[in-house]
Parts: C-alpha cells; structure tokens; sequence
C-alpha cells in the first residue's frame, strides 16, 4: 500500500443546503450524520431517501454486517443503493459535486492486512463497487474510506468528512490508520512489504492434493494441465456438470453435427425442437467431452486426477464430496466464477447473489470442509475487473475484491502456507466474447494468450513467488477506463497545510542560511499535483511561464498553508496540444506565491543530446562542501563535473525520497531529482561568474520520461545568456548515452547580497 499525503480540501465542494442520504449499519452512523448536520447538512437515515425528496449531494452506505453471508446480503444493498441513487446524484453533479461514499471499518487499511479475518473479509469487497461507479458515472466523486477500528467513531466522522472535501477526484479507496495516515492500494513491481508473505514456502509435488473448482472446463481447466504437467500434482477438480456417458444418438459425432443430431432425436422422441433446448443438449454434451479432455491430459501428465459434480454454493454437498479426502487434501485453486453483465442503475438482486455466490459462498465452503492443518497451497482466480473496476462489472467486481481480502485473511491464518490472489487481465477466450475483444483491441489492451496465462499460473507455484498475496498478472491498467472529470470554467480552489511539509527532512536539507525554503522544484511539482487531483486525465507533459512571486520561507512567518487555483486556461497560448489549465498560488493572507500554465497531452520525444563527454571521465565534486551549493545530504545527487566548459556537463546519481508523502509530486516527476538540475545552473554560475545565485522563474518545463531514482543521468547547462538581472540559461537531464528525460528552458536565476556567505554557512553548518 502506499502512503497518500495529508487532503487538499476543496473550498465550497457542494451546493447550499446540501442534502445526504445515510444508509446501513453499525456504530458510525449517528456519528457522521451528527457531524454532517454539524455543518449544514440535511441528513435523512435509511435506505431511501423519503418521498419527494429529489436533490441528493452525498449518499453514504456504512457497510457493516456479522458473518459472511450478511456481509454478502450487504454488498448486494450497495449495489442496489449505488443503482437506486446513482441518477439524482448525476444530476445534481452538473452543477456541484455530488458523491457517493462507503464506509467500512476493517483494518484502516482497506481489509489488506488480513487482521480483519475471513470472517470479515467479505465486507472488503465494497471497493469494487465503488471504482466501478466512478468509471460509470465519471462526474461523480466516488470513494471508499476504511477506518482503523481503534479510531473513535468521533475520530471517523471528522477525517470522513475531510476526505468528503478531498481535491483527489480520482482517488477511490482510502484506508485511515489509527494515527491517521492514509494509505491507498497502488501497484508495484515486487511484494508490498507491509502485507503478509511467506518468502520460500515449498513448491508442490506428486504427494499433494489440490483440489480446484471450476477446473474441468476452460482457463482453468488449462491451468490445471500446466500444474499437473510441470509438478505432478493430485487434481481433484470440482464442476456442475454431471460426468454420466454420452447417449449412443451421439457418440463419435463431431461437434459441427451435434446439433443437427439432437433436433433429430427430440424428433425421434416426439418432441418438437425448440433452438433453446437443441443449444442446451449441445452445450452439456461439449462441456462433458471437455472435462474427459481434461482429466486424459492430466492422467497423461502423469498426474493423478478426478472429477467430482458437486455445487459448489451447497455446503453440505461440498462436504460430503471432500471427507472422503478431507485429510489428504494439501491445496486449492478456486477459479470458479459467473458474470452477469450491466451496468448498476440496471442490476437485479439475484443475478448480483449469483455472482457474489459462486466466487464467495463457494470458496469459503471448500475452505471449511477442509483441514487448516495440512492446507499448503491457496491460489484464488480473482480479476483486474475488482482491482481497477470494471464497467458492467460492479458485483463480478466486489466478488474479486473481497476473494483479495480473503487471500489475505487467510494468508494470516494459514501462516506456513503459500496463499495468492490473482488479479488476471482478460484472457484471449475464456470470458471474453468476440465482441469484447474487438473493444479490447481498439483500446489497445492485450489479451493474455492461454499459453502465457498457464505459464504465469504455474510460475505462482515457484519458490521465487511464494511472497505474493496479491498480485496483477497480465496488462496493468483498467479494462474499462474513467472519463476525464469536467472542470468547471470557475475551476476548483484547494486548500493544503504546511505543517507536513515543514516537519518533511528534505525541506530540512533546503535551508538558506539557517532557514529552511520550499524548492522551486517543489512549487512546481505542487501545481502539478493540484491539476491531477482536480482533473485525472493524460499524462502532464508541460510547465510554462513558471514564477515566484514570494517564495515559502518555513520561518516564524511562514504561511499556515496555501491556496492552489485550478482554472483552464490555454487562451491565446499558440502551438499548445492538450489539455492547459493556469495554476495560481495564493497564501492564506491572499499573497501571491507562484503561478504557471500546466499542460496535459502526449508526451513528444526530443532529439537525443550528442557530444557528450565518457560518463567516467568526470572528478568528484566538493560542491556540497565548499560552499556552491548549499543542500543537505536527501538531495546531493550531483557527483561529478565531466565538462566544465560553456556547455558545462555534471553526473548526477541520487535515491529520491518523497516529500510530505507525495504532495508535491506526480507520477513521472520527482521534486527532489528534479531540483538537481537547479543545483546544476548554481555550479555553472560559480565556475563561470564566481557568484552564487538562486533561480527565479523558468520559462518552460518539458516532461519526456521519469528521472531515474537511484540510477545515474547527466545534467547539461547551455545557451546561457547574460540578464539584466542575472542569468538565463537551459538545463537538459538525459541519459548518459543522451536520451532527454526532462528538460528546463529560460531558467532565469540571480545573485543576491550575501547570497555566497548564506551558502557558504549552510555548507559549513553541515559539514
């Protein structure tokens, strides 16, 4: 999970008089209406909002229930809350915003930690819902908020209603720890720490006994073959489907004549075929020839296998199934699961307890027909439909969103065994009809060939992946993604406090003589971050015309904290691809502090840096020592000088550390990496005009690609030109075979009185 940064609030984020439905159960419910009420709001209680009541703000639903099955029951009403409510709130989103909330009180990490246990792990199951909306009715602010249950319910309404006025649009799950933190759930390259693991649990063998639901037929059914094919291992496979022998009318028929031959044999019998029932006796007969095929491969493996027709929903049919191999059984592999596509405003109740069944009652009845005691292997099907939200997929998607939670609970029960969620992406067949492939392929979104599928499945089994609980396989990214959020022609006003960052090291190790100063990477990196919350969208590409007008001095004067305008803009800008929007920064007193002109678009490739000196050739640096530079120790990252010249080249090489969490950051810009190619216009001035000088504006930032963190780049100083002022130069970061990662042109700085003894202090303070 990652740490968010504390919430930009939103000024003035709903209309007058304000009107909230709370719905649900549980303690929190008096508590947050009381706190709404507190501040303006009217409140109704329930599951609809009473008769003539036709403006709804905020709809909230406390997702509380005891047991697995209510809990199940309580995600059915979400959806059928979302759907009921979903129009009135759309319509009040033209003008204000409008949002539906949910409340769930697991871990205060979202149900991730597996401390919640299975018996609650359902319940987390409600973020799917909950992404799923925000991709169906993109105006709306959608998010679910997880509290810690060590927080007062008092704690929860206040921090409930902070994230009620959170400038993050985009941000659709939050998890609020007892001390407060948030966290969300983001994806990263390698197993997050902070949830359970088992580094170098054992692989499986012939000795071992899986059973695996839904494993006859299909994907899974393949991945059983590639299972038994690499390790040997027992299969007892478990499907709906009654294994019984083909009739005589239609054995050694190819499939193209089945068909044909079961109208005939209606018509032999008396019947008159109907098309329903000739395409029901053609389905059971594939689906039985299927699963033969399946288990002949298996037993060719040389793997042992059998297959047993039980319903997987019926607890007392999944445990007389299983005794009989109750004690041998060492593993599972659910990968059971049913759709039943559209969108949530046209949701049925049964069709959502169908799916939630299947994937939820089903797993956790073959769990509890067995024994913990010898259960080594637990691998669940789950989906990119619960972990990114999918559009007509809202129960498909809380089903696999709570599978996540049970991988987790049960990785915390189970703690000698390897158990993992899957989060597949679509596989080429399986689920995905050819209408959806074709929809896929226009979004450029790639299919998991079945051969490549099988091989990451049986991957999951090796000692190198024992640590995952949950995981992503195949494409990262939604298959259905949100639309852009409309920004008002007003634009959105945003509030963020100092404190954070004042306390942050970084700004520490930014001190001019003795007073720690915001960076002007920082400043930069803030607007940016004050765009993508407000309007989540492309790729920022691009800072123009940024200014300081009066820097933050984290001094006893120092604003309590800042107000980020976000307008469009872009008016009279020529040659502008994209999105523009103007980013003004006022203090709490009305002070202007910065501006710029925030671009979103596709980022352009620049033509690569040529003559560049051997990234080996360059001398240590005492720049940080002597007086040059004035930074601390989190952001010394230049290393080397390879070409003192004009075009002055300095290597740089620096581990990044986040400021105040994220605040004052985007993916794909680093304030701290970033401030060293400010860094690099201090030393040109000092090698070529012996001066200090501090930069005050910079005409345009040009973002190509991520500054490595913890990797080695160069930095380029050139067409410097003499100011009124000061100077005016550019500064390139690119590889060190010349590739451009980042680029600031007309960087204007200037020298100061005293500036170079400011410098020379902060040097010796810290040497």
């Amino acid at each position: 999970m990652t740490e968010l940064p504390a919430v930009d609030a939103v000024t003035d984020a709903y209309r007058n008089e304000p009107v909230a439905l709370l719905a649900g159960t549980g303690e929190l419910v008096e508590p947050l209406a009381a706190a709404l009420r507190g501040r303006g709001w009217t409140v109704y209680i329930g599951a609809t909002a009473p008769d003539g009541v036709r403006q709804l703000d905020l709809v909230v639903d406390c997702v509380e229930a005891a047991g697995p099955d209510a809990q199940a029951t309580a995600l059915r009403d979400s959806l059928l809350l979302a759907g009921s409510t979903q129009e009135v709130l759309e319509r009040v989103a033209r003008d204000k915003r409008a949002a539906f909330v949910t409340v769930t009180r697991l871990d205060g990490r979202l149900g991730l930690t597996g401390e919640a246990s299975e018996t609650r792990a359902t319940l987390g199951g409600v973020p799917g819902l909950v992404k799923t909306l925000g991709i169906e009715a993109p105006t709306l602010f959608c998010r679910a908020i997880d509290f810690a249950p060590a927080l007062a319910p008092e704690q929860c309404a206040e921090l409930f209603l902070t994230e009620l006025h959170d400038a993050e649009i985009g941000l659709t799950q939050v998890g609020l720890s007892a001390d407060g933190t948030r966290r969300t759930v983001t994806l990263t390259p390698e197993p997050d720490s902070s949830l359970p693991g088992l580094p170098g649990a054992a692989e499986p063998t012939a000795d071992d006994l899986l059973v695996v639901t839904g494993g006859a037929r299909g994907v899974t059914a393949a991945c059983a073959i590639g299972l038994a094919r690499t390790y040997r291992t027992g299969l007892l496979l478990l499907g709906r489907t009654p294994l019984c022998d083909e009739p005589a009318w239609a054995a050694g028929l190819p499939a193209d004549r089945l068909r044909a031959e079961a109208a005939d044999e209606i018509k032999r019998g008396g019947g008159k075929p109907t098309p329903r029932e000739v395409e029901r006796m053609a389905r059971e007969l594939l689906g039985r020839r299927e699963i033969r095929q399946t288990l002949a491969e298996i037993h060719q493996a040389g793997a042992r296998a059998e297959y047993i027709a039980v319903d997987i929903t019926d607890c007392a049919a999944v445990r007389a199934a299983l005794a009989p191999r109750r004690d041998q059984i060492t593993g599972v592999v659910h990968g059971a699961g049913v759709l039943a596509d559209a969108l949530i405003k046209d949701k049925k109740a049964g069709d959502i307890e169908r799916v939630l069944r299947t994937k939820l009652t089903g797993l956790r009845n073959v769990i509890e027909a067995l024994s913990d005691a010898a259960l080594r292997h637990v691998l669940l099907f789950s989906s990119v439909a619960g972990f990114f939200g999918n559009r007509g997929q809202s129960d498909y998607a809380m089903a696999n969103e709570a599978l996540n939670r049970w991988a987790c609970a049960l990785r915390h029960r189970l703690p000698e065994a390897r158990v993992t969620s899957v989060n597949w992406g679509a596989w080429a067949g399986g689920m995905v009809t050819p209408a959806l492939e074709h929809m896929f392929a226009e979004r450029g979104i790639q299919l998991i060939p079945l051969d490549e599928g099988v091989g990451y499945f049986v991957e999951q089994f090796s000692k190198e992946r024992a640590a995952d609980t949950v995981c992503v396989v195949g494409p990262d990214s939604p298959l259905s993604a949100r639309e852009a959020f409309p920004l008002a022609q007003d634009g959105v006003v945003m509030h963020r406090r100092l404190a954070a960052t004042a306390a942050d090291p970084v700004i520490t190790d930014h001190a001019i003589g003795g007073v720690p100063v915001l960076p002007a990477t920082a400043a930069i990196g803030g607007m940016l971050n004050a765009v993508d919350r407000a309007v989540p969208g492309a790729e920022i590409t691009a800072v123009r015309g940024f200014a300081v007008h009066k820097g933050v001095v984290f001094d006893d004067a120092q604003p309590s904290g800042l107000r980020l305008a976000v307008r469009p803009g872009g008016a009279g800008t020529p040659n502008t691809a994209g999105q523009v929007y103007d980013v003004t920064v006022h203090d709490d007193s009305g002070r202007p502090r910065y501006r710029a002109e925030v671009v979103r678009g596709a980022r352009a490739s620049l033509p690569p840096v040529s003559g560049l000196p051997d990234p080996g050739s360059g001398k240590p640096v005492a720049y940080y020592e002597d007086g040059t530079l004035f930074h601390g120790p989190s952001l010394r990252g230049i290393t080397a000088v390879l070409d003192p010249g004009k075009r002055t080249v300095l290597a740089a090489r620096l581990d990044a550390p986040r400021l105040a969490a994220g605040a004052w950051e985007v993916p794909g810009y680093s304030p701290v990496l970033s401030d060293l190619l400010l860094q690099a216009v201090l030393v040109w001035a000092r090698i070529h005009r012996g001066e200090a000088v501090l930069p005050t504006a910079v005409g345009e930032v040009e973002l190509v690609a991520e500054l490595p963190a913890g990797g080695s780049f160069l930095l380029i100083v050139d067409q410097v030109a003499e100011t009124a002022g000061g100077i005016r130069c550019t500064v390139t970061a690119c590889t060190t075979d010349g590739r451009v990662l980042q680029r600031l042109r007309d960087v204007e700085a200037v020298p100061s009185a005293g500036l170079g003894a400011k410098f020379q202090s902060a040097a010796a303070a810290r040497s």
